[in-house]
This record gives C-alpha cells, structure tokens and sequence, in this order.
C-alpha cells in the first residue's frame, strides 16, 4: 500500500472515531442531564396501559398515562413513554423540553452516564490515533492511560446502573 493510501486510510479512521464521538455525545448528553434532573421539570408518571409499537426490529413498549409535576402546576394526562413499565406503576420521570417524558433515577443516570463516557473513549481514540500518526513519541507512553480511564469509568458506570436496576 502507497504512503498515500495509508494517510488517507488513517485520516478516513480519525474522522471516523471523531464523527461517532460527536454522534455519541451530541444524543446522550442531554438525557444524561435530564436523568440527573439537572435539566427538565421533575415528577411522576403514572402508567395507566402499556403496548407494543411497531413491528419486528423496530417494535418496542409505549406506555399512556398521567404526568404530574412535583411542584403541581403541570398535569398532562394523555402522557406516553416509550419505556417498558407495568401498569399502575408510579415512577419518577423528568419532562424535557421536547415534551418527552425521560426516567430519572440510579440506573437511568448510569446508563446515560455509560454512553456519554463511551463518547468521551471515542474522542481519546480518535486523539490518539492523530497524535501516533503526527509520531507524538512522548505520548506514546500516555495512551493506555488516556484510554483506560474513560473506558473503566464507562464500565463501571455500567455495573453500578445494573445492579441499581436489578434491585429496583
């Protein structure tokens, strides 16, 4: 393979890693903050039914019911959520500013908070391809570190919002 083939393959792979970096961090950032409830108006869903939408591969669990917010001046109660949920249950939501219902809580906040760090992975990958092509020999030794870290923060975020799920 030419110099030139081999450039234009590695520039092609880190523009890959960046552009899923930027996919990955531009959809989940804002429900991460949504499920901390640093964003949003807080309260509860009540789920009056639930079924399945869609077909095949694309079908998944909407569920109708009431929201109320915590403070009481927002009630909607033709509500739905696409999460599979038991009817009757109560469960803590937070309204974003789409309209949209996004569940908060341990294991919410884990799941989005596993993506977003997967994201961040995404961009230590994609940096450290750019600077191992630049030949950056004083990060060479650095790069298991730039890596591990948000990888094993991912992974752990990810442990603790199963087992906050499995005990809920």
């Amino acid at each position: 393979m030419s110099q030139r083939k081999r450039v234009a393959v590695l520039v092609g792979f880190v523009a890959a890693l960046f552009a899923g970096a930027i996919a990955t961090l531009v959809m989940n950032v804002p429900h991460l903050a949504y499920a901390a409830r640093w964003e949003g108006t807080p309260g509860v869903f009540v789920v009056r039914s639930c079924a399945q939408v869609g077909e095949a591969k694309g079908s998944h669990t909407e569920c109708d019911g009431t929201f109320r917010s915590d403070d009481g001046t927002t009630v909607d109660p033709g509500a739905t959520i696409s999460q599979p949920l038991t009817a009757g249950a109560t469960v803590p939501v937070q309204l974003t500013s789409g309209g949209g219902y996004v569940l908060v809580g341990v294991a919410s906040f884990c799941g989005w908070l596993t993506m977003v760090l997967f994201g961040l992975t995404l961009t230590a990958c994609a940096v450290t391809a750019a600077l191992a092509a630049t030949g950056r020999t004083l990060f060479r030794a650095a790069w298991p570190a730039v890596l591990s870290v948000p990888a094993a923060a991912a992974l752990a975020s990810a442990l603790v919002g199963a087992i906050a799920e499995a005990v809920t």
